[in-house]
């Protein structure tokens, strides 16, 4: 092989990695424009959102946003609402008085974004899940607006500490003001790698026990190498449910620029014992998102949507009996080699 064809093949592979990874990037969901505002409007109340934020603001600019970490890791909080086609963002001192003019009748989902993701564009998903699912939604956020997967996941690291501190708060005022709602958390590709650093950087025990009902790891962009290993450490939710699907694209890109067959798209060894695993594959074609009902197949399919429903308000979702899940050879429930979990695929 000459070096000209040795050239060649590496251009048309990093061309092929960047065509499958930069999507987001580059999707038709550019986002809603925002404006810092000191007031929201009435009428939004229990209509919203609320916002912790890694990003680099400059308050003494009238929170201009600058791309990247806030360099000594302080966290904003912020309660956003719609105004017609822009989002009012509203500086609030923390948690506590993000919360206060929330509805308490509506159970909590904390989403945690993947890679690729603008603050625009952010608050468009909070918008669309909250009103989607009927909850509350706080959005752990952070930089992740690169072409490189890699500083997403250095960024992954550096504010695992944040998210941690972030859930003790939350957990104080679930306890104080919401202990009849249900709180629970989707940690969505990359966002995966914040669930992981917590086990790795042995941090487990400073997570508050009972804060979350139901862990949800969507299309987990982590690696599933031993996978089982670190999700049997995490004990901070009663149920754990992870979703997969073989043909998503981006987590093909992700496996092509991470040199590792990727979580959310299945799994070789052994399952984690304490965990679900929700199989899409038969259905899912190349989606990564199943939740936002943008795609045909979750418009044709409601048991997609009963699926992340139910989850998304701390149920303990039916895999058994409900309709919708079968096993390959038409049987309700796949049970995994050597363990008794439930290994599920969702179909019509």
């Amino acid at each position: 092989m000459t070096r000209y064809t040795i050239s060649f093949s590496i251009s048309f592979i990093w061309l092929l990695l960047i065509s499958l990874n930069v999507h987001a990037l580059t999707n038709p969901f550019q986002g809603i424009p925002f404006v810092i505002s000191d007031n929201l409007p009435s009428a939004t109340a229990g209509r919203q959102v609320v916002v912790i934020s890694n990003r680099f603001f400059k308050p003494a600019e009238d929170y201009a946003l600058v791309r990247g970490l806030q360099p000594r890791y302080h966290m904003f909080t912020f309660v956003t609402a719609m105004d017609n086609d822009t989002a009012l963002v509203k500086p609030v001192s923390g948690i506590v008085e993000a919360v206060s003019g929330l509805s308490r009748h509506l159970d909590f989902l904390v989403y945690v974004d993947g890679h690729g993701k603008t603050f625009e564009q952010l608050l468009q998903r909070g918008f669309e899940i909250s009103e989607r699912f009927g909850i509350h939604v706080v959005l752990f956020d952070w930089p992740t607006d690169y072409l490189a997967l890699r500083k997403t996941a250095q960024n992954a690291d550096e504010v695992t500490g944040n998210f941690i501190k972030a859930m003790r708060e939350l957990d104080l005022v679930r306890q104080q003001q919401f202990s009849n709602a249900s709180f629970s958390v989707i940690f969505h590709s990359m966002g995966n790698h914040i669930v992981r650093n917590i086990v790795d950087q042995k941090l487990e025990t400073y997570m508050p026990a009972n804060l979350f009902s139901n862990i949800i790891m969507n299309a987990a962009a982590v690696s599933q190498s031993n996978h089982a290993k670190w999700i049997e450490k995490v004990s901070f939710a009663r149920r754990i449910y992870i979703t997969m699907n073989d043909e998503d694209r981006p987590l093909q890109g992700a496996r092509l620029l991470r040199m590792a067959k990727q979580l959310g798209s299945g799994f070789d060894g052994r399952p984690a014992s304490n965990a679900y695993y929700v199989d899409f594959s038969e259905i899912a074609s190349i989606e990564h998102n199943l939740f936002l009902g943008r795609s045909d197949i979750e418009k044709e399919n409601g048991q997609i949507f009963r699926f992340y429903h139910e989850a998304f308000h701390g149920k303990p979702v039916d895999l058994r009996i409900a309709p919708g899940f079968r096993q390959k050879n038409n049987t309700l429930v796949y049970i995994a080699t050597s363990t008794d979990q439930q290994v599920v695929l969702l179909t019509n």
